[in-house]
């Protein structure tokens, strides 16, 4: 079944984590057309982590990005031989299944070599130089198997390189040619020729070859003495015998092993780029321990593939996962403004300006008439309390109210309570990492011909602020640099006070015309601010259109 991915923005909070996980339990629910997969493309934070495991459920996947990659396309269920197979399997794959690429596994079954036309004609071609007489890889198992007929006697070898020799010219001549040979390199195929065969055997060569017979009576009257090789008797002519004794040799003489493997998170990208520098039709896909795990070719770089996306909390592509400008958006859930995505197709997208993504969630619950139970419940509530600051940001609506209360209810929880719960989770500024601290919840905005971010903490006091904000200064300029912005800050935000400090790295221009006052270097109060998305950006918007109309004049 085909997936699609339900998933956040990044640097995901709470509200981006629970409504993506809520959301893709109710599709499975209403749709079975797609799996649809609770995914995430960043760190969970303290408070969402404490959530997930409160409840003992695991949190959405983590992706690193959606650009199309070898698993999507490989095919999985793949045609391999085994070393020892005869090369006549290999040649019915690529002949009747018409598979371009045999991968040969050996006993362990972990990748060893691969077999595709290229290797054959090599194989049938032989050496460059049309005298020099080739060697063949000979197992006695798979002569039987592939040569009708019967075995005279077992040898004392399993398998042997061999040059193959046909015993049809007189005696004299046979001997003074095979006198000259490496006798432990022979294999004779010969018909009923008592005097070649007793020579060949009384010389020890590895294996006698009778053609022409159609029963052992046949072999009556020839010694053999101690001869220790194999002998079998085949049912066919010498010239039959000849080409099927040459589709016997196990793959592993005619596989390559010098070729480049792909891992199945490997990019289509680079793939093709190694198929096409290495003149390949395809090549096999291995996990880290080589074990074979599929196999792609060029047939399916033409699949076009593209990754099925649900956005949900975000519907800008500066916010989405990396490699969402490739995948197919089916849906937007979302209670922000409305950013810069284009879709090919006509799409669903829910949107309202409520204060968490996880009330829009819970009312597509109550539209599709959904029970939700009780975990599905505590998350949803968990990402409204989250979002809307136990409900007194001013991004809450009546909506949120009723949609929380009625989660309450079902999960069996205190509104107040629960959310002090999760916000006291936090630890204090001066115990956590900076740069977590900035970048767990951190978006970029690019308006008026300025790229900027703003990060937003929650905390319960903001005593400490003064101690640490050169610290977090700092961090905040490795932020600035890093994503290339002209300006960043931080809202650090105290859900008791319901107070705020901005903390910025500066952008005097725009500054000047904020309405926030400023306190200490690069900090300002924000009274009564506790909303990034419905205070602080729509002061920081306007102030930036100011400076650009001023910068028109």
């Amino acid at each position: 079944m085909e997936k699609v991915y339900v998933i956040g923005h990044k640097n995901p909070d709470t509200d981006s984590i629970c409504s993506a996980y809520c959301y893709a339990n109710l599709k499975n629910q209403i749709d079975k057309q797609f799996k649809y997969i609770a995914a995430r493309c960043g760190n969970l934070n303290k408070q969402t982590k404490y959530i997930f495991e409160k409840l003992n459920i695991e949190p959405p996947i983590f992706l690193k990005d959606v650009y199309p990659k070898v698993s999507d396309v490989m095919t999985k269920n793949v045609i391999y031989s085994l070393e020892n197979d005869p090369i006549y399997n290999v040649m019915m794959n690529i002949n009747k299944l018409k598979i371009r690429l045999t991968p040969v596994l050996d006993n362990n079954r972990k990748l060893s070599g691969i077999v595709s036309i290229l290797e054959m004609t090599d194989y049938y071609m032989g050496e460059e130089d049309i005298d020099k007489r080739p060697s063949y890889l000979l197992r006695c198992e798979n002569i039987k198997q592939i040569v009708k007929g019967e075995t005279i006697q077992d040898g004392d070898k399993d398998e042997f390189l061999s040059y193959l020799i046909v015993g049809a010219m007189p005696f004299d001549r046979f001997k003074e040619r095979f006198d000259k040979m490496d006798l432990d390199k022979i294999t004779l195929i010969v018909g009923r020729r008592v005097d070649i065969i007793e020579y060949a055997a009384e010389k020890g060569v590895p294996a006698i070859i009778v053609t022409g017979l159609k029963s052992k009576d046949e072999m009556a009257g020839i010694d053999l003495g101690d001869y220790k090789g194999f002998v079998y008797m085949s049912y066919h002519d010498t010239a039959e015998t000849l080409r099927r004794l040459l589709m016997s040799v196990p793959a592993k003489f005619v596989m390559s092993r010098e070729f480049p493997v792909l891992s199945s998170d490997t990019y289509l990208e680079e793939a093709k780029d190694v198929l096409i520098n290495e003149n390949r039709r395809g090549l096999p896909v291995v996990d880290s321990e080589k074990r074979l795990i599929g196999i792609i070719t060029r047939s399916d770089m033409l699949k076009k593939y593209k990754n099925k996306l649900i956005l949900m909390d975000h519907n800008e592509l500066e916010q989405a996962i990396d490699g969402a400008e490739t995948a197919d958006i089916l849906e937007i859930i979302d209670h922000h403004r409305l950013g810069t995505i284009k879709t090919n197709t006509p799409i669903f997208f829910y949107a309202k300006p409520l204060g968490s993504t996880c009330t829009l969630v819970y009312e597509l619950y109550k539209h599709y008439g959904i029970k939700i139970d009780e975990n599905i419940a505590v998350l949803l509530l968990s990402g409204i309390l989250s979002d809307t600051v136990i409900l007194k940001s001013p991004t809450t609506t009546k909506w949120d109210i009723d949609a929380a209360n009625n989660l309450a209810q079902i999960a069996g929880l205190d509104i107040s309570s629960y959310g002090q719960e999760i916000f006291s989770v936090a630890e204090s500024l001066k115990t956590r990492d900076f740069k977590e601290v900035i970048n767990a919840d951190f978006k970029v905005y690019n308006e008026f011909g300025v790229k900027f971010g703003i990060g937003q903490v929650e905390v319960v006091t903001l005593e400490d602020y003064k101690e640490v904000y050169r610290d977090l200064l700092n961090e905040l300029e490795k932020t600035k640099n890093d994503k290339r912005l002209d300006w960043a800050m931080l809202l650090v935000t105290d859900i008791v006070s319901e107070n705020s400090y901005l903390l910025s790295t500066g952008f005097e221009p725009v500054e000047k015309l904020m309405i926030y006052r400023k306190i200490i270097d690069n900090t300002f109060y924000l009274p009564k601010v506790l909303s990034r998305k419905k205070q602080l950006l729509p002061e920081l918007l306007r102030a930036l259109e100011e400076y650009h109309l001023s910068m028109k004049k």
